[in-house]
């Protein structure tokens, strides 16, 4: 029986793993020329959103945890950069960008490279419920970054902590710049 039990524990703890580490499909803008090195710090930029209290203060709270595990300091006295964030949940026609993962883009291209780059318009055809979170320069307001998960919500995920965290991470692990932490 011993010998059972734990292959039938393993095969469990893996199938459990694969529900809880789910991610939804996203899609990301990032402003080409968005100076990415000098952005050390944070605070939230306030709008008007339609989520109900509860959830907006997890979404809030998931989004300064993971900003902060990357190495960014809330600051609310002077951030360099705003988040903001906002469910829509009705459908519409949203436009981004084809573009070049980010990571690469930042980190491997020259300053003369990034200039010359083209944005090339995409549109995307929204069907209901889409989570957006904004990256916006505290200087020229100016979006440096942003992400997007749609087609996911048909029934309600304010109703589950868990979608909601999930939803907000699965934004957020496509933001891969991690600031540069030398010159402090």
């Amino acid at each position: 029986m011993k010998k059972l039990y734990i292959p039938l524990l393993l095969l469990f703890l893996i199938i459990n793993g694969c529900f809880v580490s789910k991610e939804y499909p996203v899609e990301y803008d990032y402003n080409f020329l968005g100076d990415f090195d000098n952005y050390k710090s944070f605070d939230f930029f306030i709008s008007d959103t339609y989520m109900p209290e509860a959830p907006r203060k997890l979404v809030r709270s998931t989004i300064k945890s993971h900003l902060e595990l990357l190495g960014y300091e809330y600051n609310p006295e002077n951030p360099s950069f705003y988040v903001s964030y906002f469910y829509i949940n009705e459908p519409l026609k949203y436009k981004g960008y084809e573009q070049p993962k980010m990571e690469s883009f930042i980190k491997y291209r020259s300053d003369t490279e990034k200039e010359k780059e083209k944005y090339m318009k995409k549109k995307f055809k929204i069907d209901q419920g889409t989570m957006v979170i904004n990256f916006t320069d505290t200087k020229d307001y100016s979006m440096i970054w942003q992400g997007y998960t749609t087609d996911l919500y048909s029934e309600n995920i304010f109703d589950d902590p868990r979608k909601i965290r999930v939803a907000v991470l699965s934004i957020l692990n496509n933001y891969s710049f991690v600031p540069n932490r030398k010159n402090n």
